[in-house]
């Protein structure tokens, strides 16, 4: 269906008056122009404010990238006093006892976290685990913690491989209060005389809530979605909590680099954090980027539609001014074309190159106007010699039948050499007319001119003999009607007939790659080879006196029929004799 209507809008295009058509093109051009223009202005355009945006975000997320940086240290450095704490150091070394001793410095220890746990706000809850005898000291807003399962704990105290660097682990629900997303820093705590096996450990927890507090602003102009996905492209921190523990789509990021991209309609760009394997993200519409834009694409297209409208009016009105002489020379070919070969046209005001064309054309109607006069006569011409002809048609048919009842009476009176002759010539007459056909095998050409060659045996007995020898392969192939005879006779009178004593005329006929050469053989008294060279040029001269005047009228119509390489050419033979070759093209 598609293609019937753009061919269906070729041919409507084809139809269209020459006028409509310059409009047609010369509007498509404008427009084609204007709009290659203006989609390179908003190409150009949209990749500056690209740009520009990617910028500007990549700075505030940075900035925010930097505040969780400074906020996740201060945490980290948090249990550096803490763990080398007198009291702490005792409290985890000695077993729990009823003793006023015991409880001052449990009461120490509480003071020591509760000074931390004041002084860091962002805190979510704080405890210290004693691995002696498997007790909690833990501070939060709740007493969900006294409770609590602290298996994870025992975990991580019973790994061969602990050192005194923080344990950090990622957002998860929280463990002690599972409606809380947080992230926890596990410090191990050695005895500091006898560092071999860890005694305790310090957690410190946060909430998600606060750390989003540190990488999301609303302080920006820019509809910007900020979040943290882990190693596996998960959402672990988000201003929406709904999307928290779901993919976010953003596999193309992981390569644990900085970078942005556009992705699903949004420009995204993201910050690595080394120390917890966590990606800052931060999105934006591209539909918001490219608003300013948009309204730019609406203006362009309203210009180009101006711009069509306007090419539409010069255009017609250029075309029907630049047109008006073409107008005026279709109207003339118009009364050409209807057989008024009387009229004229003057263009000459038009300018150099329309009185050229005025000229051509009158000089053009005058060459038809002779021409069509010739015509007529030739034609009047042409029915007078079919007329002759159509009388002339009587005279083959008595010829034959008279030949033919000679041929029978010579029969009947014993008179055989007689009736030899006069059937040749009956058949040599037959093929010379061949019903009017100018072309013919060359198996007839060969039956002509042996009828031929019978006759002149007959009269020059002593005089020659002949023989045709051509391959039955080639019998099919078209030649000139009448092309052998003139060869045989003239190799008769200028050869045989001039020689003392008897000689032969031959006819073959070899191929030469696509061509055949019949060739006419003679033993006569043959000719010099300057005679020869004088002879084949002779052939080429139309109007040359001397030579046969057949033979050179043979030549030219096998040049005719054949084309330039082919016609008649004249050798010297091994019997003393001339070979006049003719060549023929096989596949015509």
């Amino acid at each position: 269906m598609k293609n019937r209507l753009l061919q269906s809008a070729r041919i409507n295009i084809k139809k269209m008056p020459f006028r409509f058509k310059l409009t047609y093109y010369l509007v498509i051009t404008i427009c084609i122009t204007v709009l290659i223009v203006f989609a390179c202005s908003y190409i150009v355009t949209s990749r500056s404010i690209k740009q520009q945006a990617k910028d500007m975000t990549m700075l505030q997320l940075e900035q925010n990238t930097l505040n969780l940086q400074n906020f996740l240290n201060q945490i980290e450095r948090t249990p550096d006093s803490f763990v080398t704490d007198k009291s702490l150091q005792e409290y985890l070394s000695m077993r729990a006892e009823n003793t006023m001793e015991f409880t001052n410095i449990v009461d120490d220890v509480y003071q020591t976290m509760s000074n931390v746990f004041e002084s860091k706000d962002n805190l979510f809850y704080i405890y210290l685990y004693k691995a002696m005898d498997d007790k909690i000291l833990y501070l939060g807003p709740t007493k969900a913690g006294r409770n609590a399962d602290y298996s994870n704990v025992r975990r991580y105290l019973s790994n061969e491989n602990i050192t005194g660097s923080p344990i950090k682990v990622s957002f998860r629900k929280d463990p002690i209060n599972n409606s809380k997303y947080t992230f926890a820093i596990y410090q191990p705590i050695f005895d500091k005389y006898k560092i071999k096996k860890p005694i305790g450990m310090l957690c410190l927890s946060v909430t998600e809530e606060t750390l989003t507090r540190f990488y999301s602003h609303g302080n920006t102009n820019l509809p910007l979605e900020t979040f943290i996905i882990n190693s596996n492209g998960t959402i672990v921190s988000h201003n929406d909590k709904s999307k928290i523990s779901t993919d976010a789509n953003l596999k193309k990021i992981l390569n644990k680099q900085d970078g942005s991209i556009e992705i699903d309609g949004k420009l995204v760009m993201y910050k690595y954090f080394e120390d917890w394997d966590w990606y800052v993200v931060g999105t934006l519409p591209l539909s918001y980027i490219l608003r300013d834009n948009n309204v730019l694409l609406v203006i362009i297209l309203f210009i180009v539609l101006l711009t069509v409208i306007v090419a539409i009016f010069i255009s017609f009105i250029f075309s029907k001014r630049l047109l008006r002489p073409f107008d005026e020379l279709i109207y003339r070919m118009s009364m050409v074309s209807n057989g008024d070969f009387t009229t004229r046209i003057e263009l000459s005001p038009y300018g150099y190159d329309f009185s050229q064309v005025s000229d051509g054309f009158n000089i053009m109607v005058e060459q038809i106007k002779v021409l069509m006069e010739k015509i007529y006569d030739e034609q009047r011409q042409l029915k007078e010699i079919e007329f002759k002809a159509l009388q002339a048609q009587i005279n083959p048919h008595f010829l034959y039948n008279t030949l033919e009842s000679i041929h029978w009476q010579a029969l009947l009176g014993g008179n055989y050499d007689i009736s030899t002759m006069v059937k040749a010539l009956a058949g040599f007459y037959r093929i010379s007319l061949s019903g009017g056909e100018d072309i013919i095998p060359l198996k007839n050409e060969a039956e002509h001119v042996e009828n031929y060659m019978t006759i002149q045996e007959i009269r020059y007995k002593d005089k020659m003999e002949s023989y045709i020898d051509i391959p039955e392969e080639f019998n099919d192939v078209k030649i000139p009607k009448m092309t052998l005879q003139p060869l045989v006779e003239n190799a008769i009178y200028h050869g045989l007939k001039e020689k003392p004593v008897k000689g032969f005329i031959k006819i073959t006929a070899i191929k030469d790659e696509e061509d055949l050469i019949v060739k006419v053989i003679d033993n006569g008294v043959g000719m010099s080879e300057s005679q020869i060279s004088n002879l084949n040029k002779t052939l080429e001269d139309n109007e040359s006196s001397t030579g046969g005047y057949g033979v050179r009228n043979v030549h030219r119509r096998i040049k005719l029929f054949f084309g330039e390489p082919y016609g008649i050419f004249y050798e010297s033979n091994e019997y003393g004799g001339v070979t006049a070759n003719v060549r023929l093209h096989m596949k015509t």
